[in-house]
């Protein structure tokens, strides 16, 4: 029982590093953003004469009315980023099992991902001056406006989890684990960040966990999808300038202005997530740091027997080599 308690704690609490070269997570990433607002024409009677102006209806009215409006923006696509972060494992070989905690996956760390932006816009019917033009309303469209950028995409575990280990040989296993996490992501739409959305999800984790001297390296995959509602983001602008083609008749540009508040954004990820995390753990009685507890480590003790403060032989730190080390050394030996 001594033993096995020692060589548990030989490989206890271990961090990993992803490694990025060979971590990545792709997917498919939406938000749809709705936001109710107005229109208004470009115009003013001093400084831009010449510019448009907007009349409620069908007929009648004068001047440069408010023509109420419900915008949508939307941002999507296909995605894909090499991913930074860690984890710590602790591993208990007697019992066949791994704790596991502190999880962190970060992608677009290089850069960005890059999509089609489109605004989804539902308006009161209206019409323009200056192009003169009928805009008939209450029908949705769908208006294509450039790029927006994804800059974010973050998994973090809520609390420690710990899996079942499936022996593959002495040092690898495998194992499966569910680990409750929560994703953040954020955007820039018109050049105006959305703010972290934060929604959670479970990765469900497969992989193995290999140990090779004083290495380990843990590998994982997973699949999610998730989607969330959130109210009231930070999004808003105010007589930001929108040139639309008029309707009827068509071939010319209508000059406006557009206000606009967001009430609640819906964001929907899929994500594929492969992983390698590496880390260096140290074993008692390893007095070399080769990684293996053997017959090199006996001699160094004896080659060092007696007071010893600081030096890697004093394996319990009491300040002299003697029995008591010996005895650790043995309780981990993992080699010749």
């Amino acid at each position: 029982m001594i033993i096995t308690t020692l060589f548990v704690i030989a490989m206890a609490t271990t961090p990993l590093d992803l490694d990025a070269t060979q971590s990545s997570v792709d997917g498919e990433f939406y938000q749809s953003t709705y936001m109710p607002g107005s229109l208004i024409g470009n115009w003013n009677a001093k400084t831009n004469p010449e510019g448009t102006t907007t009349l409620p209806g069908y007929w009648g009215g004068s001047g440069n009315n408010i023509i109420g409006c419900d915008i949508t923006p939307s941002i999507g696509g296909p995605y894909g980023s090499s991913c930074t972060g860690g984890l710590e494992i602790e591993i208990d070989s007697a019992q066949g099992s791994m704790t596991l905690s502190g999880l962190l996956i970060d992608a677009f760390g290089e850069g960005p991902a890059t999509f089609p932006v489109t605004l989804g816009m539902f308006y009161e019917t209206f019409r323009t001056v200056q192009p003169s033009s009928l805009y008939p309303g209450d029908l949705q469209v769908d208006i294509p406006l450039g790029e927006g950028i994804l800059t974010m995409l973050k998994y973090e575990q809520e609390f420690e989890v710990t899996a079942e280990l499936v022996a593959i040989d002495t040092q690898a296993w495998s194992y499966s684990v569910d680990v409750p996490v929560t994703i953040t992501v954020e955007a820039v739409v018109f050049e105006t960040p959305t703010g972290p959305i934060v929604s959670v999800g479970i990765l469900q984790l497969t992989g193995t966990v290999v140990r090779s001297g004083n290495q380990i390296q843990l590998a994982g995959t997973s699949s999610l999808e998730s989607s969330e509602v959130v109210q009231d983001p930070p999004i808003s602008f105010e007589d930001v300038p929108f040139d639309v083609p008029t309707i009827i008749p068509s071939g010319e540009i209508a000059h406006l202005l557009l206000s606009a508040t967001a009430e609640s954004a819906t964001v929907t990820t899929s994500a594929n997530l492969q992983f390698v995390a590496v880390g260096i753990t140290s074993m008692p009685g390893d007095v070399n740091g080769d990684g293996v507890v053997g017959v090199s480590d006996v001699l160094a003790l004896i080659a060092n027997w007696g007071p010893c403060s600081g030096c890697s032989e004093d394996v319990n730190s009491d300040g002299v080599v003697n029995v008591t080390d010996l005895l650790e050394v043995i309780a981990n030996w993992s080699g010749s």
